[in-house]
């Protein structure tokens, strides 16, 4: 159903309410426990990680990520500019610099080739589930030269890249995000995976305030609360099983936006046999005036993000970024909720061609 949220609104059901409604009836400890063991082995399964970690947020991941990296105070790391500040606040917060790079003109991912040599921690974002064709050898290339390559994924669950390797799984480590306007949600709630078992386990330090023994208190490493609760998990894990359906049905959405917007407004190249897009991105010229004009019909919508350099906390790091600004100047998410109908596509198609007209 079309709304003035449908940007950013969750879709659940019957499903879920009857999972949460059994699950408390049942006695469950509310917090951390063995239903969010089933939602990070289902994760598993579907990603291809061998580790999956539930934290609070993917922000909270980001800062569990950046923290493993041990980054230093005064350390610069590179950054792309097209991205959520979730992605480089942690690792402020730990006393590093962001270098911001410009991204690359065809797919705005981080343009791997203006990525600073001396930047031993590299932030990576597949920005609505995207990725350039060739990503596994620049991520592999990355780190056989001994960079920690941080996957921020948080709208790629359920994007692959075209040798069908999921998302978020290249790098050392890769953070998923469960917010209300994801793929699948959890309310709030993030998941880092890994394949490496060292990473792992420190994961699960840091996320349980430091503790490295099963029983009794003993803190061995720095680390903070970012544990998960089952009854969140007990939303999440119907959530996930509906996955594969969102996923063609995300895909259908998008192709319905081509087809009711052809030759109206420009698309930014998708692939839609391995992503799964997001938010449906569209670029169009008087951006903020459509925007208005959709939302005076009730639609909901929000515009992509603006680089890095111009927020304002982040403009004492500003680097030349025009690729990015451009895309912020035209950039715009449709409607994306995975339950819209093709009827709904044509209501928003028309109001976007009357702009166009």
């Amino acid at each position: 159903m079309l709304t003035k949220n449908s940007h950013m609104n969750p879709v659940y059901g019957k499903e879920e309410i009857e999972s949460v409604y059994n699950y408390v009836n049942s006695g469950g400890w509310i917090m951390e426990h063995d239903k969010t063991r089933e939602l990070e082995s289902l994760i598993c399964d579907y990603t291809g990680a061998k580790y999956a970690h539930m934290v609070t947020s993917a922000t909270t991941g980001l800062l569990c990520a950046s923290m493993i990296a041990n980054i230093k105070p005064g350390e610069k790391f590179a950054v792309s500019a097209y991205t959520q500040a979730a992605t480089c606040n942690g690792a402020i917060l730990m006393g590093g610099v962001p270098v911001i790079v410009d991204v690359d003109p065809f797919n705005y991912c981080i343009n791997f080739d203006k990525i600073p040599t001396d930047c031993r921690v590299i932030f990576v974002s597949a920005i609505n589930g995207r990725y350039p064709k060739d990503v596994e050898e620049k991520i592999k290339s990355l780190r056989e030269s001994g960079k920690i390559v941080i996957e921020d994924s948080a709208q790629a669950l359920g994007s692959k890249t075209v040798n069908d390797v999921h998302c978020g799984t290249m790098g050392d480590m890769g953070i998923f995000s469960f917010g209300a306007p994801k793929i699948i949600t959890t309310g709030q709630g993030g998941c880092i995976v890994t394949n490496d078992e060292n990473i792992s386990k420190q994961i699960h330090a840091i996320k349980n305030f430091g503790r490295t023994v099963k029983v009794g208190e003993v803190y061995n490493v720095m680390g903070l609360n970012f544990k998960f609760t089952d009854l969140q998990a007990s939303f999440g894990v119907p959530q996930m099983k509906k996955l594969p359906f969102i996923v063609q049905h995300k895909k259908q959405l998008f192709k319905w936006y081509r087809k009711h917007l052809k030759k109206v407004v420009d698309f930014i190249p998708t692939d839609l046999e391995h992503q799964t897009p997001t938010y449906p991105e569209i670029l169009v010229s008087k951006r903020d005036n459509l925007v208005e004009e959709l939302r005076a019909e009730g639609i909901g919508c929000r515009a992509v993000y603006d680089s890095l350099c111009n927020q304002p906390f982040h403009r004492k790091y500003r680097t030349p970024t025009p690729i990015a600004d451009e895309l912020a100047s035209r950039g715009l998410h449709l409607p994306g909720q995975f339950n819209l109908r093709e009827e709904d596509v044509k209501k928003i198609a028309s109001v976007v061609k009357n702009h166009a007209a």
